[in-house]
């Protein structure tokens, strides 16, 4: 099955393997400048709690010529839907769409074998690729992980144990998609559908409750000590803790300009203080684990109602 595995779907396989060779380069050249200017700066001894002088201009003037690499890098979370896509939806779609299943499902192989086989064989592919891939992504990020962490959704999100659990899920479910509705276009379109929903849904909906979140109040309005934690919500209460309207709050800085009074110091001085909901930076690695975790038991129940599906689908 390996070599039948391979003959098929070798060109989309090898097309992923050149595009981690060009993001591996890609981020060789533009990584090395990050990293020499972050090391040149001693922009380590700007993170919390350190308090060296001029870090608020070094830190956005570093974060003004690299931010646009950061924002692009962003787009890595796409490629775990294109496993699903050019991977996992044509395993299936491909042969009931030509008619070969009839032929593969009449040898000494079993339908749940052939499809386990395959499967599996593709699913250790893909996940050598996206640990490869997220491998070099955490070593091309690590000057913004240091500055802004990792806990935000555009880092969590492309580095970590998480990389290669979407794309098993992706892979399982173009698998099924592709086994449901017999044509590769469709399933392909369903799979992008599906996989961004659900990723989506965990995103907004669990990932902010793997844990409850810390809250804290401060004086200050520029929460700088918590740039690296994943801040959940950041509002204005006042001096009993009912939050302040942005129409209120407006309407309170225009007040103070009017009378030339710094706009900070009048908040304060009305008892106002930002309130902060937060995830903790430190807690990277539980909530990747937790979501990891997630997206392989789901992986692992779709393969599981592909096999019922093919063994009772007529040939």
């Amino acid at each position: 099955m390996a070599w039948v595995t391979w003959r098929q779907h070798r060109h989309q396989l090898l097309i992923g393997l050149a595009l981690i060779v060009a993001l591996a380069l890609a981020a060789l050249v533009t990584g090395l400048p990050m990293q020499t200017a972050y090391e040149r700066e001693a922009l380590s001894s700007c993170l919390p709690p350190a308090a060296r002088s001029g870090c608020d201009i070094i830190v956005r003037h570093f974060q003004s010529e690299y931010g646009g690499r950061v924002d692009v890098a962003g787009y890595l979370i796409l490629l775990p839907a294109l496993v699903g896509m050019f991977i996992g939806a044509p395993l299936l779609a491909r042969e009931l769409e030509h008619g070969t299943h009839r032929f593969a499902w009449t040898q000494s192989l079993t339908r749940r074998r052939w499809l386990l086989s395959k499967t599996l064989l593709l699913a250790l592919a893909v996940t050598l690729g996206a640990v490869i891939l997220s491998a070099i992504v955490m070593w091309w990020r690590h000057p913004f992980d240091g500055l802004e962490g990792r806990m935000s959704p555009g880092g969590f999100e492309i580095q970590g144990v998480v990389v290669p659990a979407y794309a098993l899920f992706a892979l399982s479910l173009g698998v099924l998609a592709g086994a449901a509705l017999r044509r590769s276009l469709a399933a392909m379109s369903l799979t992008l559908a599906v996989f961004v929903a659900v990723r989506l849904a965990v995103a907004e909906l669990l990932r902010p409750r793997y844990r409850s979140p810390e809250h804290e109040t401060m004086a200050g309005l520029v929460p700088g000590a918590h740039a690296r934690d994943w801040v959940l919500s950041n509002s204005l209460v006042d001096a009993v803790g009912r939050h302040i309207t942005s129409a209120r709050e407006d309407l309170a800085i225009l007040h103070a300009q009017q009378a030339r009074i710094d706009p900070q110091e009048y908040l304060l001085s009305l008892g106002w203080r930002r309130a902060l909901s937060f995830q903790p930076a430190d807690r990277f690695w539980t909530f990747q684990l937790i979501e990891a975790g997630i997206f392989v038991a789901l992986a692992a129940a779709l393969l599981a109602v592909t096999v019922w599906f093919v063994r009772r689908s007529p040939s």
